[in-house]
């Protein structure tokens, strides 16, 4: 214990006094004037793209403008909760033959219930299964609105240039390219 202590202690240390050495920091005379500097605003909000998402797999594609994402997110979200509700309904049935096969004493119903069991346990894994997919559909859709947003002005232009030239100083070739 008191070498975890000791190491925190540490390691705490060590952070105190990097944060005071950079408050005494003073900015190098050779930085642009801060009066002149513009902080760059995003286009498209991270904050409100991961809203619309949670609302529903797609919004946040479709805030963000990957269009052809929407179909993707929405699809997967529509399958899963058919998915859901499907097997659902099919536990329940197998629930209620169950019950009814209960009430009945009798040795050829103990087989049939221990195979409907193993049929109702079926359909309450799918279920859960679909419901573990369908929020890995929201933080999935979620995570790809956000870096969406932030990626939105981001240039992916054709603009690239390559060249190749001779180099006599080494009896080479310099490859140059530009973006």
């Amino acid at each position: 214990m008191r070498y975890v202590v000791g190491k925190c202690s540490i390691v705490l240390a060590f952070i105190v006094f990097s944060c005071g050495s950079l408050a005494a920091y003073t900015p190098d005379s050779t930085q642009k004037d801060s009066s002149t500097f513009k902080p760059y605003t995003l286009t498209k909000s991270p904050t409100t793209a991961i809203l619309y998402s949670c609302m529903l797999p797609g919004l946040g594609q479709y805030y963000v403008e990957s269009y052809w994402k929407i179909p993707i997110f929405t699809g997967a979200t529509g399958f899963l909760v058919y998915a859901i509700i499907a097997n659902n309904g099919l536990f329940s049935d197998v629930e209620a033959e169950i019950a009814q096969l209960e009430l009945t004493n009798s040795s050829v119903n103990a087989n049939a219930i221990a195979l409907l069991k193993r049929e109702r346990e079926i359909y309450r894994d799918r279920r859960d299964l679909a419901w573990i997919g369908l929020g890995a559909v929201y933080v999935i859709a979620g995570i790809d609105a956000y870096t969406g947003a932030h990626l939105f002005d981001f240039d992916v232009s054709d603009k690239i240039a390559g060249s190749l030239s001779p180099n006599p100083a080494i009896a080479g070739i310099n490859f140059t390219l530009r973006w």
